[in-house]
């Protein structure tokens, strides 16, 4: 396990759930090379998934997501969306999709939201 990864877990006093684990292990680029895009029914698109580094920074610099709703940012979008995943006990590893200040989306994991979006075509 890389040393980001286990650095923020130091951090979060908690053992990310092993799919979104494994994916900050090997993911060393916050832009992706392809939006993804949620399948309908859903609605929504991210850009960018953040590095373990990443969210190092941001919590270096007090921007970590939401604390008070225990929502860790992950990603977002250029258009002002945000992915967040949720670092409490009875919610860990949900993901949540807010557009415009309202949570818009849910999945149950990092693998589910990875399941129901899809890379845009080229």
């Amino acid at each position: 396990m890389s040393n980001s990864v286990l650095e923020l877990e130091k951090r979060l006093g908690i053992r990310l759930p092993e799919d979104y684990r494994s994916f900050l292990a090997v993911h060393t680029d916050s832009f992706l090379d392809h939006a993804r895009l949620f399948l309908p029914p859903r609605s929504g698109v991210v850009d960018s998934l953040l590095t373990a580094d990443d969210i190092l920074q941001n919590d270096d610099q007090k921007r970590i997501g939401i604390p008070e709703k225990s929502l860790m940012h992950i990603g977002e979008n250029l258009l002002g969306g945000y992915l967040y995943t949720d670092v409490s006990d009875g919610k860990l590893g949900q993901i949540h999709y807010m557009e415009g200040y309202v949570f818009r989306e849910q999945f149950s994991s990092f693998s589910a939201f990875l399941d129901e979006t899809q890379p845009e075509a080229a």
